[in-house]
């Protein structure tokens, strides 16, 4: 998997480390501590470095384990030029070149992971038939980002740059050679729906969840309505 992109706006860097004294660790954890950013998450806010840890041991990039998980997480940087301020529209200059000249400050995180045990089951109109399960590898997106991230197409921007890279780094996801991505977006959250439709996600249907409670969104729910998205990345 590609270890750092670059679009006009961002630079992306994949998660493989999470080390008390580097750099990865402090973006996850002011990311896992802010309110705002973890606002439609099922696994709250972190209230010290210790829950980020636990909550994100199980979220670095990976394509091993006993069960060959596969995991892409990148976390995602603005460009901020000289004057300290956030590009807002793209340029003539090319990414790489753009990436070179300006600093960065981290914004947000993008996990795509494969399915395991805990992921939520859907029906099979929903997603794919259980058939395909041996031949298409199927993986759930997830993402977060800072209030100072918000409403800059950050979100569309990085998402459709990683989306094109795991169609690049087929060699990654070997034995498959199919790839799907889901996205599971809560009806509340309107911002994370418009951001599907801009990344091509199909809308597949509304799925209405119940079960024990969790705190989401400021509350606890035993209920929610939820639209599922999907798309193949390879076929």
């Amino acid at each position: 998997m590609e270890p750092v992109i670059f679009t006009p706006r961002l630079k992306l860097t994949l998660v493989t480390q999470m080390e008390r004294g580097n750099p990865e660790l402090e973006w996850l954890h002011e990311l896992r501590s802010n309110k705002e950013a973890t606002w439609w998450s099922i696994y709250g806010r972190s209230s010290s470095i210790e829950d980020t840890e636990k909550v994100m041991k199980n979220a670095l990039t990976t394509n091993k384990g006993v069960e060959r998980t596969y995991r892409v997480t990148y976390a995602v940087h603005a460009l901020v030029d000289p004057t300290g301020t956030s590009s807002e529209s793209e340029s003539e200059t090319q990414p790489a070149e753009q990436g070179i000249n300006n600093s960065t400050r981290f914004i947000g995180l993008i996990v795509l992971a494969s399915l395991d045990a805990g992921s939520l089951p859907l029906p099979e109109d929903l997603t794919l038939p259980s058939a395909a399960a041996a031949t298409v590898l199927t993986l759930e997106l997830g993402y977060l980002f800072l209030p100072i991230g918000w409403g800059n197409g950050y979100a569309t921007e990085s998402l459709s740059a990683v989306f094109a890279t795991c169609k690049r780094t087929r060699s990654f996801w070997t034995p498959f050679t199919k790839l799907y991505v889901r996205a599971i977006v809560n009806d509340a959250n309107p911002a994370s729906l418009r951001v599907m439709e801009k990344t091509g996600m199909v809308n597949r249907g509304i799925y209405e969840w119940a079960g024990n409670p969790i705190f989401l969104a400021g509350e606890w729910t035993e209920r929610s309505t939820l639209h599922i998205h999907g798309m193949h990345l390879l076929e």
